[in-house]
């Protein structure tokens, strides 16, 4: 359903390379796919790893030194019958590898085996279980294989003829970095070991269903989880139109309401038409597993300038795609083009969101949000707006000719933002309000001479490379191949 490949977890990664540890300490974090380790120093060398799991399991794992050898522990036994873990025995080797950047602990089942890898992390058991679950459900494995150390979970999902082309593609490659070579080790014990996923016959899926859709009240009886709306080349569908109809949504699954707040609360599936000062807004609740794809000039818009075009509450594993989206009439106070709260794997691919509309993006307690070949333009207030949300990344973008406020807004509870070949352009007001660390990759930001840059020296900006260039000028870009597909 999803079609956008992002390695966030390559960020993730980044962040981990100014971590430099001589020997485990206590506090030190390890995270293996499935278990977030703490560990506790003895006065004798010997360190407790103390898990927990998803469940809220607990686990252990007692090390200790092996001699003087740097680096290197051995597994050990605590009660007489306890296992230990990864396939290894009691006595095998545990090093604590410190290389590029890097630190992780590799698991010996045997002498040249890797059977698991832990990774030092500054990350708490929620973030690493999204960045699992990110990299799992999202990330094509052939395009991380280079880039993010693979733990033993990973890899027992991946069926046994992708994991020989993973094998191939490191095998032809003369000059591994230390994420390449360990990958190699893992991937070859997986499936020497019988560890790879196999096909599962009689495995019970989701229902999922596909409409086409060519006016408003077809594409809003069509909204409902597990569904693909297609949307028919040509349409624009005016939301206004069905949104000031309350017999519409007077039916089960869809709700007509004045009160603004209080029906986004609650596990029950709606959408609604709410109220605002000018008309009415689109309020999508707790819709999962839903794509709405465009075909060859199709629109959503809406005429009340105090509303959000698409607004999403408590939603997940929703994309949009090949849509134009934005105000009929300039956007006033309030108004934005897409809206999300407490949702979860948000993917916008080959859009064109654009003003009237006061932010082109506001994003609040929202985890793994993707946006990639898309534009935001000429919206009145700024570009976007990230509130408490983690793993936002916008890859292959345009930000062009927004106004008039702080640009890009980023609040302190904000982690793991990543822009990655995007481009700024012909902007006025004050580029950036960060106040957590976001990650440049190959980024051309181009903003006026006469416009602030904002707090762009104060450390909240990490460069994943040498490519990203500052230019003070007001030119516009030159056209790539992003956005909607356009009829020629």
């Amino acid at each position: 359903m999803k079609k956008i490949v992002l390695s966030i977890i390559a960020l993730c990664l980044g962040a981990l390379m100014g971590l430099q540890a001589q020997t485990i300490h206590k506090g030190d974090k390890f995270w293996d796919g499935e278990i977030l380790y703490t560990a506790q120093s003895g006065t004798d060398g010997t360190v407790f790893l103390a898990g927990i799991d998803a469940d809220g399991d607990h686990h252990f794992i007692i090390l200790r030194k092996n001699g003087n050898k740097a680096g290197e522990y051995l597994l050990t036994q605590g009660a007489e019958d306890e296992e230990a873990p990864y396939n290894c025995l009691f006595g095998s080797l545990v090093k604590y590898v410190r290389q590029d950047g890097m630190n992780f602990l590799e698991f010996y089942p045997e002498e040249h085996s890797i059977g698991q890898i832990a990774v030092l992390t500054p990350d708490n058991l929620k973030d690493c279980l999204a960045q699992q679950r990110y990299a799992e459900d999202e990330c094509d494995p052939m395009d991380m294989v280079s880039n993010w150390l693979m733990n033993r979970h990973y890899l027992m999902n991946i069926h046994p003829e992708v994991l020989q082309g993973m094998l191939n593609k490191l095998d032809a490659k003369k000059k591994k970095n230390i994420i390449e070579s360990t990958n190699q080790n893992m991937i070859a014990f997986v499936m020497a070991s019988g560890l790879a996923a196999v096909d599962e016959e009689g495995e019970e899926e989701i229902p999922y269903d596909e409409v086409t859709v060519s006016d408003e009240r077809e594409f809003l009886s069509s909204i409902k989880s597990n569904r693909l709306i297609r949307i028919k080349d040509g349409t624009v569908l005016n939301l206004t139109n069905m949104l000031n109809d309350k017999n519409f949504f007077s039916v089960e699954g869809r709700l007509w309401t004045e009160d603004y707040y209080t029906q986004r609360l609650g596990g029950k599936e709606l959408v609604v038409s709410c109220s605002r000062s000018d008309g009415r807004q689109l309020d999508l609740i707790n819709v999962n597993n839903m794509e709405i794809r465009g075909g060859k000039d199709c629109y959503i818009i809406v005429e009340p300038r105090y509303a959000n075009v698409l607004n999403f509450y408590g939603c997940s594993d929703i994309t949009l795609t090949n849509l134009t989206i934005g105000h009929t009439e300039e956007g006033y106070c309030e108004g934005g083009v897409i809206y999300t709260e407490r949702c979860t794997e948000f993917f916008i691919d080959k859009c064109d969101l654009y003003g009237c509309g006061i932010y082109g993006l506001e994003l609040n307690d929202t985890e793994v949000f993707c946006m990639s070949n898309s534009i935001i333009r000429d919206c009145s207030y700024g570009i976007m707006q990230l509130k408490n949300s983690n793993f936002c990344v916008f890859r292959d973008c345009d930000f062009i000719r927004c106004r008039q406020f702080d640009l890009v807004g980023i609040n302190a509870a904000c982690r793991e933002t990543l822009f990655d070949h995007c481009r700024f352009a012909q902007n006025k007001g004050m580029l950036f309000d960060i106040h957590s660390k976001i990650l440049l990759k190959s980024c051309e930001i181009h903003h006026p001479k006469n416009e602030k840059m904002g707090n762009v020296n104060e450390g909240y900006i990490e460069h994943g490379d040498d490519d990203t260039s500052w230019v003070r000028d007001d030119e516009p870009l030159k056209p790539r191949n992003i956005g909607p597909e356009k009829t020629q």
